[in-house]
């Protein structure tokens, strides 16, 4: 049995997973065999216009130099593979690798589960498209230090389970369609106004709507607190819980306000510093 198990092992190894090394403008994957896909680029090489056999592909994780996935390379690759579930773009030792927008064409890779984007210092902004992408789980933006906003659309991501903006320091408030990810179990680095009930900002209010989240890490925004409104907050399932307070707010009143549960596992109050740079640890 344990031959058996080794030999599948290995089919599965030689057959599903591929690594390629890019020295040129045109990559070619065997469309027949390869599903999950990792590129390594070389310093100064750009990331192939031209792609061939990745019709079935469906993971591509890359690891690219300076400026390597620019805004036509990354257009055809939403062209080519359009089955991918899992689409990596993130190195934490480069930061410079991503293009300052990602074209309209994220919106084809319709299967499309898990997203990660961390450390693209260029990025300013993420399409609409991108919230036609219903099957997404994971959206990892994790310092991510020049993006400005998220879509206004992003509601759309219903089955939108973990969602990461620790880092993003240019980001200063999250859209109201945040209220309707249902799914979130899990979200860092989220902005919401204490001081009222915005129609378009993210409020703490809103947090009522996201009765699965298991893991928050808030900035809670304004100098003053509307507690009935912020009491809707419900966060008594919430089991790991860190708050930076960006105004004038007391810690006591926050904690009253939001009415975690007494014996919350993990709870604490974070610098900002702590907030932009550090991912918790629980």
């Amino acid at each position: 049995m344990h031959d058996i198990v080794h030999d599948f092992a290995r089919y599965l190894a030689e057959n599903e997973f591929a690594i390629k090394e890019i020295n040129s403008d045109h990559l070619t994957i065997d469309g027949s065999r390869n599903r999950h896909l990792t590129v390594m680029i070389d310093e100064g090489i750009p990331f192939p216009t031209s792609i061939s056999g990745a019709e079935k592909l469906r993971a591509l994780i890359t690891f690219t130099g300076e400026g390597a996935l620019t805004f036509e390379a990354l257009r055809g690759l939403f062209n080519h593979c359009r089955r991918l579930r899992v689409l990596s773009f993130g190195w934490p030792d480069r930061t410079d690798h991503l293009c300052k927008e990602i074209p309209e064409g994220i919106g084809k890779l319709i299967h499309l589960r898990f997203f990660h984007l961390s450390s693209s210092q260029k990025l300013e902004r993420l399409p609409e498209a991108l919230c036609n992408l219903l099957n997404l789980e994971s959206l990892d933006l994790w310092h991510c230090g020049n993006l400005k906003q998220l879509p206004d659309s992003i509601g759309k991501l219903i089955n939108l389970r973990y969602l990461y903006t620790v880092g993003c320091s240019a980001l200063t408030q999250y859209p109201k369609g945040v209220q309707k990810l249902t799914s979130l179990r899990d979200l860092r680095g989220l902005i919401a106004r204490a001081d009222r009930n915005d129609t378009k900002e993210f409020c703490l209010a809103d947090l009522g709507n996201l009765k699965r989240l298991r893991v928050l890490h808030l900035k809670v925004v304004g100098n003053s607190i509307d507690m009935e409104q912020t009491r809707k907050a419900q966060l008594q399932d919430t089991q790991w819980l860190a708050i930076f307070l960006a105004g004038s707010i007391q810690r006591a009143d926050i904690i009253e306000a939001l009415d975690p549960h007494r014996n919350i596992p993990h709870l604490r109050f974070c610098s900002n510093y702590w907030f932009k740079s550090s991912p918790p640890s629980y």
